[in-house]
């Protein structure tokens, strides 16, 4: 992912082409995008249909206007490729990009834990995209279905949906106004650590997104300042020999505000300095477990926007963080804080081969009793390879630490695929790929490995 720049109508086009098919093989992404936008995820959750192509781009950091200028520092999943590229529909002053994937999978672990149960299941993927043509501005309208259906794991089956809108408002060169919203029903993985033994099949979760940044760059010193509001409220937990409970406890709701300061102290680098406010509160002051777990936390970070001759570009940060919580309570939970991180490094090392390093840490909320949180730190590195014109090899292996903060259990989440990817004409495109992961911890009984083999087809206009 290109971190700099904000991707022209056409590499939006190409991405749209892809987007819905990176579904099927959803590597865990560690990308600086994540904080950038604000948006607050539970503990892992399934990859959305369809998602907004403003969170591309860091909120706040200005493109150096060089970037993109030679074929050198245009990675391979940005190359444009016209004979290739869908076209869309055009609709006046607008462009609308339908696409639909659909695939078969074998998966040998579609539960992840041991025993194993195998299975074969099939995902069909509409998305479509409406945006906007215009000089300056920028709106777009999307939405999208991941339908799953298993062959013998049938209360596996199930069907995700979005849909949403972004904009931009160039006001001037210097100034932008930015805003999004979403609304959809997903799941969270079977890998999460919240499942709990027995469960039959994924808990279900509507999300509600809304978001709105300011930027403002008017000479080297530039400003930035942004708010979102996500809302989750979560469906029941069905199980096998137990009756069913609710989620209810965990219906919460995330604000996150935060003010950032930029400096372009020479082409190719900028500083900056970024304070983020973050509050989750739960609807139920105590949960489950009578634990009550909304929290309130803060980031401080520096960092630096670098781009080096037309190699390497990106972004790394290093900072401070804490997350609070109640201690006038019958079970306070532990509160969280140390160094926060992140990186988001592309290396352009010939026109074929594009390199990607990201790091991160993130707190995500969890319902396990006495832990106040997860602290996942996680690495990933990735490599886009265009072997021909029409074919390109991607391939990817990263690694997550999570430390339970409260509790002495350990989980560690080593992963690794590999993809290729045929481009038939602008309509048609195949992908093969495979994909590794597992869960190693120091509570023996949760651990599992899985692979899965994908062949997909994607059709698009």
């Amino acid at each position: 992912m290109k971190m700099f720049r904000a991707p022209s109508a056409n590499r939006r086009e190409l991405r749209n082409a892809v987007a819905a098919s990176a579904l099927l093989f959803a590597a865990p992404q560690a990308a600086l995008a994540q904080q950038e936008t604000l948006a607050a995820q539970p503990n892992q959750v399934a990859v959305q249909p369809a998602q907004p192509n403003s969170a591309e781009m860091p909120v706040g950091a200005a493109p150096p206007a060089y970037i993109g200028t030679t074929a050198q520092d245009v990675g391979v999943m940005d190359r444009l490729r016209p004979e290739y590229d869908p076209k869309g529909v055009p609709l006046g002053a607008f462009r609308l990009f339908p696409n639909l994937v659909s695939s078969v999978s074998f998966d040998d672990n579609v539960r992840r834990r041991s025993p194993t149960t195998s299975d074969i299941y099939f995902e069909q993927t509409p998305t479509m995209r409406l945006q906007s043509q215009w000089g300056r501005h920028f709106f777009e309208i999307y939405g999208g279905v991941d339908n799953f259906n298993y062959v013998r794991s049938g209360n596996l089956n199930l069907t995700d949906w979005n849909i949403g809108s972004d904009g931009r408002y160039d006001i001037s060169r210097a100034m932008t106004l930015s805003a999004l919203g979403s609304y959809g029903l997903y799941h969270e993985n079977l890998e999460s650590p919240n499942v709990v033994g027995g469960q039959v099949a994924p808990v279900r979760f509507f999300k509600t997104h809304g978001e709105m940044t300011a930027t403002y760059t008017p000479g080297a010193l530039g400003f930035g300042a942004g708010v979102s509001v996500d809302r989750f409220n979560w469906g029941t937990t069905y199980l096998i020999g137990f009756p069913n409970f609710s989620n209810a406890d965990r219906d919460e709701t995330v604000v996150q505000t935060y003010g950032k300061i930029l400096y372009n102290f020479s082409p190719g680098y900028s500083g900056f300095v970024k304070v983020l406010y973050d509050s989750r509160s739960f609807d139920r002051f105590f949960d489950r477990g009578g634990l009550h777990r909304s929290s309130n936390g803060f980031r401080i970070n520096g960092g630096l926007n670098v781009q080096l001759s037309h190699l390497i570009a990106g972004e790394i940060f290093l900072g401070y963080l804490e997350q609070h919580y109640a201690k006038n309570v019958p079970l306070p939970l532990p509160d969280v804080s140390g160094i926060d991180f992140g990186i988001a490094l592309d290396y352009y090392a010939t026109p074929l081969l594009t390199l990607h390093l990201n790091a991160m840490r993130q707190i995500s909320d969890i319902t396990i009793y006495l832990a106040s949180a997860t602290d996942n730190k996680s690495i990933r590195l990735s490599a886009d390879y265009e072997l021909l014109r029409n074919v390109i090899v991607t391939g990817y292996a990263s690694y997550r630490n999570s430390s339970f903060v409260g509790l002495s259990r350990m989980d560690n989440y080593p992963a690794a695929g590999i993809k290729g990817r045929y481009l038939v004409n602008s309509n048609i495109s195949a992908d093969l790929g495979f994909n590794y992961s597992a869960r190693k911890s120091n509570v023996p009984f949760i651990v599992f490995d899985d692979n899965t083999v994908t062949l997909a087809l994607n059709l698009h206009i």
